[in-house]
Formats: C-alpha cells, structure tokens, sequence
C-alpha cells in the first residue's frame, strides 16, 4: 500500500477550531454565527470526501508533525476503516449542527452562542480516532 503525504486529515481536524473564533464574533448576529457553523461542517464534510479517491485507489493518506520521542509521533494515517469513519462523523455534524441549532432557537434558550461555540470544539476528539497513526 503506497502513502501519500497531505495536510488534508490535519485540516479536516483544525476547520471546526479555527471557526470558533468567528462564531464568538458574530454572538449579536444569529444567522451570521450559525451559517459559520455550517461552512465549517461542509467543509470538513468536503475534505473528507476529497480524500476518499486515494483510499478507494488502494493508497494510505499519512502526515507526522512531530516526533516526541522515537516511536512516538503526532501523526495520522488515514486508511479504509478510518476514512469510513470520518465519512460518517463529518456527515452527523453537519446533521447534528440543523437539529441542535432549531432546537436552541425553537425554545429561544439563552447562552446560543456559547453552546454553538461548543458545538464544533467537541468535533475534533473524534477526529484523532478518525485518523490514528500506525505504531
């Protein structure tokens, strides 16, 4: 199985982060902040689908930031089972995001903002599982 070295598993896990800066930006302006939230989750939803022609051609999508110590790196591997996966997770985002938000708005609760900011920090832990390095 040949790899392929590509920044696209670490973005896939960075977009959600790097969103929450907006989404706490825009609290006055809900429509503004809750359609930040859904171009994180295509996004990710669309970095995750581009990867998906190299894992059906049979190769692996790895990148090592770092080693910590030998035979230990921040790294990840994407292969078959972890991309079926992140498949799934990136997709019940972007569903999870429709339903949480009517909800919120629905009952009119307070603390929107802080909530939709949790929303996409709790995307990344699954991320890590998405795509783990061969040790």
């Amino acid at each position: 199985m040949e790899s392929i070295i590509s920044y696209k598993p670490l973005l896939a896990v960075l977009i959600p982060l790097l969103v929450i800066p907006v989404l706490m930006s825009s609290s006055r302006r809900p429509n503004v902040r809750e359609a930040w939230v859904f171009v994180a989750g295509f996004l990710m939803f669309a970095l995750v689908v581009s990867m998906t022609p190299v894992i059906l051609a049979g190769h692996r999508i790895e990148l090592t930031l770092f080693r910590l110590v030998p035979g230990a790196d921040v790294a990840f591997r994407v292969d078959g089972l972890g991309m079926l996966f992140a498949l799934v997770a990136s997709s019940l985002y972007i569903v999870t995001s429709v339903y949480s938000i009517g909800y919120m708005r629905g009952l009119k609760e307070h603390g929107q903002t802080r909530f939709v900011c949790f929303l996409p920090w709790l995307s990344p832990p699954p991320s890590g599982p998405r795509f783990p390095p061969t040790w």
